[in-house]
Formats: structure tokens, C-alpha cells, sequence
């Protein structure tokens, strides 16, 4: 006999903010998860699925995500200083010493 295939286990991490707003930006009227994972499914076994994002902006995403048994982590959005790197480093501070890595502010 035969050995029977083995089947692949996977697991899902999804950067959710940039799903939507990719869907956004491409004026879908509706995403689909379920396609995706339709996909996923033929490539193996899907045993964890995590869905990363600030849940509070993009609510009208919940549900279908709790639906396909995502479990969804709050990541909650922070303000910060816009990037102005590399001509004077981070908040727009001069850098302190020639250097490829960016300067990070000190609080």
C-alpha cells in the first residue's frame, strides 16, 4: 500500500490595514475573504488564522473576519513623526553623525 499524502498545515497572518486599504483604493464594493482562503485551502490545511489591525477604523470588516474564524488582534493606530530621513533624520531632527541608519527621536 500506499503512503497517503500528507497535507500541508498553514497559517494565516494578514496585515489587515493594507487589505483594506487596497480594497479602498480600488473601489471594490465588497471583499471577500472567503476567496482567499478558498485558495489557501488547496495549498494545505489552514490551522491558525490572524487578522492584524486598528479594528476600530475599519469596522465594517469585522464581521466578515469573525465570520471566516479570524481571530482579530487589535492594533491600535499611534501617531508619530512623519519620516523625513535621510536628509535630517526622524521629526526632522539633524543627524548627529554620518551614518546609512536612521536617527531615531529621544524621549
Amino acid at each position: 500500500m500506499g503512503k497517503a499524502p500528507e497535507t500541508e498545515n498553514l497559517a494565516v497572518f494578514c496585515d489587515f490595514e493594507n487589505v483594506a486599504i487596497g480594497v479602498r483604493d480600488a473601489r471594490h464594493s465588497l471583499f471577500d475573504i472567503r476567496k482567499v482562503l478558498e485558495k489557501l485551502l488547496l495549498k494545505g490545511s489552514i490551522v491558525v488564522k490572524k487578522a492584524y489591525c486598528d479594528w476600530e477604523r475599519y469596522k465594517e470588516f469585522k464581521a466578515a473576519m469573525h465570520e471566516a474564524a479570524f481571530e482579530l488582534i487589535e492594533i491600535p493606530h499611534v501617531a508619530r513623526p512623519e519620516k523625513t530621513w535621510p536628509t535630517t533624520g526622524w521629526a526632522g531632527k539633524p543627524r548627529t553623525r554620518a551614518s546609512t541608519t536612521p536617527q531615531w527621536p529621544q524621549y
